[in-house]
């Protein structure tokens, strides 16, 4: 099998972020590609599908679990380290060569490199918070590239980081807490466990957080134990949602909560559990979804397959993107350079 054909077949888009302009849309996968695609593409509203992808390898070695967008840097977290690229917005050009790169120590006792398996950028204070496989949330100041502080507690590798414009920080993982933080207490402030929740567990599926969101009031989250919304100060467990899969993505989303992950549909419910919508999509999984309300409404799914799932009424299906296209061909890409400094 061609290199190529092995990537359409078993392309697993893990991230996504759209760019600061609110523009351009971008996604990465594990087998080391970034895909960029101009929004205008998909504002048209015309029935044609959009030009293609384009595409910019990173190296064999690189592994793209997450994606940020700051300012005018697309950063990338990867396999113990998190870099950033260079967009140029008015040639539409983003650089080869890494601009800035923060390697994630090893702890004393470490076997293997940790993934940067999240990261949350807060907006108010330019702080990025990266949840890592050495079971740490690091803080990063992307000023000077220093690791300011080191949230610990979490026993095993961490899934998700969301945060709060007042510093609370919460966080998820694969030993089945959900911790929150703050950025003035060394400790966590809170924590709890959502499979000891007879309504939540499912004992086939693990007790690992693999997704959290946060709103005003709200928290959602899920993984193995089943979706639920809890009262975000108190952490009490209100109501469970009906998702039936593993859960690797959840939001709030224009007054509904959206669930994906290991289902041949994803589905948007009411904060009161109500089902509001059902959508097929053709990924083995789900792992990733972006979405905005303006300049235009727009979704995008991303996960085990070689497209992503465009919605842009948040109710239906509006269209499918290939990324690897079969007239896909090198000129469409260009070699990494790797050559960073902080």
């Amino acid at each position: 099998m061609k290199e190529r054909e092995l990537k359409r077949a078993y392309n697993n888009v893990v991230a996504q972020t759209i760019s600061t302009s609110q523009k351009f849309l971008f996604a990465g996968n594990q087998f080391g590609d970034i895909f960029i695609l101009s929004l205008k593409e998909l504002e048209k509203g015309s029935e044609e599908p959009p030009n293609k992808f384009v595409i910019r390898p990173q190296g064999n070695d690189v592994a793209i679990n997450c994606l940020a967008f700051h300012r005018d840097f697309l950063i990338v977290g990867a396999i113990g380290i998190i870099y950033g690229l260079k967009w140029n917005e008015e040639e539409e050009i983003l650089s080869t060569k890494r601009a800035w790169e923060i390697k994630i120590p090893m702890q004393i006792d470490a076997v293997q490199v940790p993934d940067v398996n999240c990261l949350w950028l807060c907006p108010e204070t330019d702080a990025l918070y990266a949840g890592c496989g050495d079971n740490v949330i690091h803080k990063i100041n992307l000023e000077d590239g220093r690791i300011e502080r080191e949230f610990r507690g979490h026993t095993d590798y961490i899934h998700c980081v969301v945060g709060q414009s007042d510093g609370r920080i919460y966080s998820g993982a694969e030993d089945g807490t959900v911790r929150a933080w703050c950025d003035k207490q060394q400790q966590e402030t809170s924590q709890m466990e959502p499979y000891k929740n007879p309504d939540l567990l499912r004992p086939d599926w693990g007790k690992w957080i693999g997704a959290i969101s946060v709103n005003d009031g709200w928290l959602i989250c899920g993984g193995g134990p089943r979706p639920a919304i809890f009262h975000l100060d108190s952490m009490q467990y209100t109501r469970a949602f009906d998702f039936p899969g593993r859960v690797h993505v959840c939001d709030f989303v224009d007054d509904s909560v959206f669930i994906g992950g290991e289902h041949n549909h994803v589905q948007f419910y009411t904060l009161n559990g109500t089902l509001q919508a059902n959508i097929p999509v053709e990924h083995t999984a789900s792992y990733s979804a972006v979405w905005q309300l303006s300049p235009f409404k727009f979704m995008s799914i991303a996960g085990f397959s070689n497209k992503l799932h465009i919605l842009k009424d948040f109710r239906f299906l509006d269209s499918k993107l290939e990324l690897y296209t079969e007239d896909s061909d090198a000129d469409n890409e260009e070699p990494f350079d790797e050559d960073a400094s902080f």
